[in-house]
């Protein structure tokens, strides 16, 4: 069930047929690689395009795909060539966090071989180095991966934890799309801890953030579909499952596995209806069809069909091999299981001892998965306490800053009022100024107008009637000259006074 970013479907095809499919994708997808399309498989000679990239975050998730789809999914004979080809471009572009990839490469195959200690010692690395760059993609992705290491190492206390951390920085990375591979494959881990509603709360929320920001990649739909039937079946509710199928057989729908989860979810069905006999010919139909893409569920299943199809010896059989793999070590719930159904074949064939021996090895393993669930229990109610928190704070930066754009808006509303208050006043003191100044110049002129313009303008007018009485006006005239020279230029004065008035 786990989620990773990038699988590829041609990996048994031959080469020649496989380099030609590459470059007819390349063609259809405009040789584009989508942020929300982590599944397109990029031809390896795209690696110097994505070392030319000058964005830098931009080039560590062109990278750190190019990575995956190379050692997880390329031929293993092919792994030590292709880790020297790109150890000698990551150097001869001097690419900023090229010793933080070194190891996560290295890591990605020692996780390939099974050598999960080694692998998770250089993921280690890889996070401290891109820890000192500040790289933080790299970091989201790096600290993703080695909660994958821990989960198969058997280690789900550190897995959590590892998530919870990855978690942060995806939330830093304000990137919804990460956000949702993320509690995808939480959901995952709490998935094999036999935590089914606490798996289906994390695709559940995975869901949600899709449909929040508008995601639209029918991968994400065609995942979450699968995970939440592989929920349902494990709790026995055939109705739920059976929507989930019914949603995978649709339209909308995905994924180079696409054809094992909707077969795999039809022997599904066929189990909870105890078609046990029709559920075994289903797997055994799958595991033989080239579309299919191999997981071990199905051998666990089949074993569990055989037993309850009357067949115990086959069930035997398929049981003690999938003990045998290094792989269960690590998972006490895979365990756990298997040692039951051998305990039950026992007691069925009336082999009481060996009954009870294998009942016993199922009970150790029961109690080391419930001591581990119990502890990803606690860490993982401390993940989501440091997540309130952290919503907490954010929310109230967020409060911080919308109060101080409030005060900010009512501050200048307030000034803009008092300026405009203010412009209101001075333009009304003006009015009253220039009011007062117009009657003050116009009592002023009037004053000018009764004693000075009058009073010259009367002493013309009675000097020159006093000439028109006179018997001898020369001889008058020539009395009044001056005094008529007089009044008139003083009269010429004034009405000069007045001009000028008028004027300012």
């Amino acid at each position: 069930m786990k989620l990773t970013y990038a699988n590829v479907f041609l990996c048994s095809m031959p080469r020649s047929l496989k380099k030609f499919l590459y470059c007819i994708l390349l063609v259809i997808s405009g040789a584009s690689y989508s942020k929300a399309d982590p599944y397109i498989y990029l031809p390896e000679d795209s690696l110097v395009h994505f070392l030319k990239i000058q964005n830098r975050d931009l080039q560590d998730k062109k990278l750190v795909n190019y990575i995956k789809l190379r050692f997880q999914q390329g031929p293993e004979n092919t792994i030590p060539q292709g880790k020297n080809e790109v150890y000698k471009e990551l150097d001869k572009y001097d690419v900023g966090d090229k010793e933080a990839l070194k190891y996560f490469i290295e890591s990605i195959i020692q996780k390939r071989f099974l050598k999960l200690p080694e692998a998770e010692s250089a993921m280690v690395k890889a996070i401290n180095q891109a820890s000192k760059n500040k790289a933080d993609f790299l970091l989201y992705s790096f600290i993703s991966h080695l909660a994958f290491i821990q989960t198969d190492k058997g280690n789900p206390i550190g897995a959590i934890y590892s998530y919870g951390l990855a978690q942060k920085q995806a939330l830093k990375l304000n990137d919804p799309l990460l956000q949702v591979f993320l509690n995808i494959n939480i959901s995952d881990l709490y998935y094999k801890l036999n935590l089914y509603t606490q798996s289906l709360y994390y695709l559940n929320q995975a869901f949600h953030i899709k449909e929040e920001n508008k995601i639209r990649d029918d991968r994400l739909y065609t995942i979450i579909s699968y995970n939440k039937a592989e929920n349902f079946f494990r709790m026995k509710n055939l109705d739920s499952l059976q929507r989930c199928h019914d949603d995978l057989m649709g339209p909308n729908n995905k994924s180079y596995k696409l054809f094992s989860y909707q077969y795999r979810t039809a022997y599904y069905i066929s189990l909870l209806k105890h078609e046990y006999n029709k559920a075994i010919t289903q797997i055994k139909s799958l595991q033989s069809d080239k579309k299919y893409v191999p997981n071990d569920v199905e051998k666990q299943n089949l074993a569990d069909a055989f037993y309850l199809n009357g067949q115990p010896d086959s069930a035997s059989f398929i049981a003690n091999q999938l003990l045998a793999l290094p792989y269960s070590d690590h998972h006490p719930e895979i365990k756990h299981h298997l040692y039951q159904l051998l305990g039950k074949i026992a007691r069925d064939r009336g082999d009481y001892e060996l009954a009870v021996e294998n009942f016993d090895l199922a009970l150790k393993q029961s109690e080391e998965s419930l001591n581990n669930t119990t502890q990803v229990g606690n860490v993982s109610a401390q993940i989501k306490i440091d997540k309130i928190e952290t919503s907490f704070t954010d929310t109230a930066e967020k409060y911080r800053r919308e109060r101080l754009i409030l005060i900010l808006i009512s501050i200048t509303t307030v000034f803009m009022f008092a300026v405009i208050a203010l412009l209101y006043r001075s333009a009304r003191q003006k009015r009253h100024y220039e009011k007062l100044l117009y009657d003050t110049k116009k009592s002023e002129l009037a004053f000018i107008n009764s004693h000075e313009v009058r009073k010259h303008l009367t002493n013309i007018l009675g000097l020159v009637e006093l000439m028109s009485e006179s018997k001898d006006k020369k001889e008058e005239f020539l009395q009044v000259e001056k005094h008529l020279y007089d009044s008139a230029t003083r009269l010429d004065d004034a009405i000069k006074n007045i001009s000028e008035k008028l004027s300012d």
